[in-house]
């Protein structure tokens, strides 16, 4: 029978795939390739290769699909893929089972059959052009892995225009150039320079009046003007929204899921905070070491303050925010979050797709599949706090979040502390006997007091481990008056059921009416109490009051709950949480229980140790002694609010290789580090860059990752950071592969000036505005865009920048130009976002996803970003999806761009809005409206011939056609585009 279906699987593909209809060129995008390997090679390799591979035992159907040349050999019943068509390939057919089974032993999940409609909607790309066996690592080649290579000091090169320069970088670009024997261009007019240093540092256009200012300014101070200009936009806040944009491109920032396979779209109601935290640290001038650490291993570091800490959690926002692979009927779900934080960390900073070797050796770059699980080790020992995922569990299974504090006192234990488990100091134990409790246990084993319902395990480490039972028990008398004290570690998720658990009940046990006092951990009945403490006095009083401390999942905490007649006091961990009038109900009855409500609903699924139960009220200061007698530390600051992040897992162990990136095939285990790429690479007696790194048994590795990123000598990662900062300040980057420095990346056009920038960054302490400063005060950068035409006829692409090139306004960029045109622009930052209150799924009803985006004034980087679901005054002009890297976007040219300048209701209502305002002007003449709206959106005085055809146009004619007028102007390659 196996070898039956294997033959019929065979058959089957050669019939699916056939023939994918290539060009002669295979030319595949990053994105492309990157889908093709993390979805579609990984189900061949599973499901295919057994059989259709060069090294099977026996090749079923004489196919081979182990390379791109074996599948478009294909077989005999004519070509399978149609491109772009899904619905009429035969591989879809047979992968949904219409004519055709494949693979016959089951179907593939939906999640899968839908990666397989999206490649073959694409074209259906296939990257291996080349089959190579096994990569050889030793040695690397310094031309192709240059990048792995460290950086060299490299001397400013001699020129012959001695006073061309006004940086050391113009001289390496002059160099090049004289060695073309070409010249550079003019310098740029103040009028173009300004706006180009605008855009560039902080997304907007300059007023009429700034340009006219600076151009006075200059004519009478020249370059110290210019420094003055630089040094008053780096200041701006507006600097870190604008700069702050470029890095959530490459942190795939987004506030939802994104479809995960299965047609869902779950939002990240708390990811604005990582979007500020991004803007403030720029701002700033964080240095980008520490801000670099901070994502990685902000919960790890040392805080003195609240605030301090509150933003080394929410920086970890970073390896939580990635779009999430559906959980239902996919076993790989965690190592899923896994491959994104290791593509998010090496794509980012090293410019390295390691995720590709998650399933095989990386079939181009150094970097093995053992490489890919000790990275994976480290991540696999990071928990994710990504929070409810829209409250749906086929989507992910719900997590915590990070709470931020409002107090800290970095001399107590922080709450992960609490994690590690529970051990009481020797003089606690007299402190209770001293308050002579009617009853005690500490819970370790078998207790003598209480009567103990369901199984219970008791050790001395974890106390009694409890999942659905009752612990019972009886005063020993009647009265109004009484404590108890008890500790606990919960272990269901905040917001996973109504109730998240009751911990202590006093009232008749099994009664349906509950009438008694229940202490519990709010869950999703009422958000305004999820994790928080509350006491209920049953369903006939039905009265409650609650605490505002979110209780973490995981962790011990020790409550004491007061009742003084009608009075209620709760105190958790030793500090009040709530107190109240709250009338008792529970009537003559003697009963009370532990670790569930007295008719058996919620219990706690977790560990409960040392109980204690006093027929009177103990003092505050009575509370404060046994607390402090515990050993344990006091307290937990009040939550300052909610954020996505990482920390560490309890349990760390390292992680096996998962052959074929298959869960349900472990190979050996790998010590968890880095590449080993670089142990094949001399450093020289002079360096100290660790090329292996060691990591604690009792830690993730994340810091030291971190750290070994930050290296001051690590090859990569400032590298691509200044190459980063080049893209964006000349269009282009020194390497045109911002996200690849592999085999497969573009060389450096300029190696030499790549390492002194490089250099410099490090050496001026990674500040990127210091760096930024220095580019656009040379006179490389401040160019002008026309040249004469041997320059441009010699150097088409302008890789030897010679000159400036004129770039299209990105989409935030343009929208907001459109907002400050009118008038209508708020530069304020509006707290929170759009959806921080909508925990949900997005795409049910339908129309939620437009509903959503709301209409707004502030900045585009404000906006409500939720994935495949994009702003729309965005979504036509290359706006990145969140759910892939994006170092450098799209430019595209398409019909649907001029349809919104023409058509979109934002552009008209804008267009509209400036046009009542100078109109309103009742003082202006018609020559002068017309010359106030082309300051307005085009800072300058319309020429002669433009006014006479403005006049012409707008003539007698109503108000719209003043409107018509502005939309025009808006609509302008002058206005769209920078010089």
């Amino acid at each position: 029978m196996f070898l039956k279906n294997h033959i019929l699987c065979g058959l089957i593909l050669v019939l699916t795939l056939a023939s994918f209809g290539y060009a002669d060129e295979n030319v595949i995008s990053a994105e492309d390739r990157a889908f093709f390997e993390k979805k579609i090679r990984p189900v061949l390799v599973k499901h295919c290769y057994e059989c259709h591979a060069e090294d099977s035992k026996e090749l079923g159907g004489k196919l081979l699909l182990d390379s791109r040349s074996g599948m478009l050999k294909g077989g005999e019943s004519g070509p399978s893929v149609i491109a772009e068509k899904p619905d009429e390939s035969i591989i879809i057919q047979a992968l949904r089972y219409d004519s055709f089974e494949m693979p016959p032993e089951e179907p593939l999940s939906e999640a899968v059959i839908n990666d397989f409609v999206y490649w073959v909607s694409q074209g259906a790309p296939d990257p291996r052009v080349k089959e190579i066996q096994k990569v050889e690592i030793e040695p690397l080649d310094p031309e192709t892995l240059w990048s792995f290579y460290p950086r060299k000091q490299p001397e400013t090169p001699e020129v012959k225009l001695k006073d061309w320069s006004r940086d050391p970088l113009d001289d390496f670009i002059l160099s090049k150039l004289e060695k073309a024997e070409l010249q550079p261009t003019n310098d740029a007019s103040p009028r173009t320079l300004i706006r180009r240093l605008y855009n560039d540092l902080i997304g907007l256009p300059p007023t009429i009046e700034q340009v006219s200012n600076f151009e006075t300014d200059y004519q009478q101070s020249g370059k110290q003007a210019t420094e003055r200009l630089v040094d008053e936009l780096l200041n701006r806040p507006q600097f870190g929204e604008r700069w702050g944009r470029h890095w959530l491109d490459v942190a795939r920032y987004g506030e939802s899921n994104g479809n995960d396979g299965l047609g869902r779209n779950a939002t990240f109601p708390h990811a604005w905070r990582y979007r500020d935290y991004v803007i403030d640290a720029i701002n700033e001038d964080r240095p980008y070491d520490q801000f670099i650490t901070e994502q990685i291993a902000g919960d790890l570091l040392p805080a003195t303050t609240a605030e301090q800490r509150n933003r080394q959690l929410i920086a970890t926002g970073f390896l939580a925010i990635g779009s999430k692979p559906a959980l239902a009927m996919n076993k790989n779900f965690a190592m899923d979050i896994v491959d994104d934080q290791i593509n998010a960390v090496s794509t980012a900073i090293m410019g390295l797709s390691v995720a590709c070797a998650r399933c095989h050796d990386h079939k181009h770059d150094p970097i093995p599949t053992k490489d890919y699980y000790a990275l994976a080790g480290i991540f696999s020992n990071t928990e994710s706090l990504y929070g409810l995922a829209g409250n749906e569990k086929l989507t992910a299974s719900p997590t915590e979040l990070h709470s931020l504090r409002s107090e800290w006192n970095p001399q107590d234990k922080v709450a992960s502390d609490l994690r590690k488990g529970l051990k009481f100091s020797t003089e606690y134990d007299q402190t209770v006997a001293d308050l002579k409790p009617d009853i005690h246990e500490r819970l370790i084993e078998k207790p003598e007091q209480l009567k103990v319902e369901s199984d219970v395990k008791y050790s001395e480490k974890t106390f009694a481990e409890v999942k659905t039972a009752t612990l019972s028990g009886h005063f020993p008398s009647v009265s109004k008056t009484y404590s108890v004290s008890l500790w606990f570690k919960n272990e269901t998720n905040n917001s996973e059921r109504p109730i998240t658990a009751y911990l202590f009940s006093h009232a008749k046990l099994g009664d349906k009416t509950i009438p008694g006092d229940h202490l519990g951990i709010g869950g999703n009945h009422d958000k305004n109490r999820t994790g928080k403490l509350f006491v209920f006095n049953g369903n006939k009083l039905k009265k409650s009051i609650a605490g505002s401390t979110v209780i973490e999942k995981g962790t011990w905490n020790h409550v004491i709950l007061v009742r003084n007649e009608n009075q209620i006091r709760v105190h958790l961990n030793g500090v009040l949480e709530l107190e109240g009038e709250l009338s008792a109900g529970f009537g003559e009855t003697l009963d009370f229980c532990v670790a569930n409500r007295s008719e058996n609903f919620a219990p706690l699924v977790g560990n409960i140790a040392d109980f204690s139960l006093f027929t009177r009220a103990l003092s505050p200061e009575e509370i404060v002694k046994l607390h402090t007698a515990s050993g344990q530390p006091k307290g937990t600051s009040p939550p300052y609010g909610l954020a996505m992040g990482v920390r560490e897992k309890q349990k760390i162990e390292n992680c096996k290789v998962h052959i074929n990136g298959d869960i349900g095939k472990l190979g050996p285990l790998v010590e968890r580090g880095t590449l080993t790429a670089y142990e094949q690479v001399s450093f020289g007696p002079q360096q100290s860059f660790p090329q292996a790194i060691s990591i604690s048994e009792k830690t993730s590795g994340r810091l030291e990752l971190s750290q070994w990123l930050t290296h001051p000598e690590h090859p990569q990662t400032a590298r691509v950071l200044v190459n980063r900062v080049w893209l964006h300040l000349f269009g282009r980057g020194i390497v045109s592969t911002p996200d690849d420095f592999g085999v497969y990346g573009a060389r450096p056009t300029h190696p030499e000036l790549l390492d002194h920038l490089s250099n410099r960054i490090i050496d001026e302490g990674w500040s990127l505005k210091r760096f930024i400063r220095s580019i656009v005060l040379s006179r490389t950068y401040q160019l002008d865009s026309a040249a004469n035409e041997s320059l441009v006829h010699t150097d088409p692409e302008n890789t030897l920048y010679g000159r400036h090139s004129r770039r299209r306004l990105d989409a935030e960029s343009l929208r907001d130009s459109i907002l400050q045109a009118s008038g209508n622009l708020n530069l304020s930052r509006p707290v929170g976002s759009e959806i921080d209150e909508i925990d949900a799924l997005i795409n049910k009803p339908d129309d939620i996803e437009i509903t959503l985006h709301q209409p707004s004034l502030h900045r585009s980087i404000y906006l409500s970003l939720l994935r495949h679901s994009p702003p729309p005054e965005l979504a036509a002009f290359d706006l990145p999806d969140g759910v892939t890297i994006v170092g450098q976007r799209d430019e595209t040219t398409l019909p649907t761009q001029s349809l919104f300048l023409f058509n979109n209701p934002f552009v008209v209502s804008q267009s509209e809005a400036l046009a009542k305002k100078i109109l309103a002007q009742a003082e202006l003449n018609e020559h002068q409206r017309i010359s106030k709206v082309f300051q307005q959106v085009l800072t300058r005085e319309p020429s002669k011939y433009e006014l006479e055809q403005a006049i012409q146009f707008v003539g007698d004619s109503p108000d719209e056609v003043w409107t018509s007028l502005v939309q025009a102007l808006l609509a302008t390659n002058e206005f769209r585009y920078i010089d």
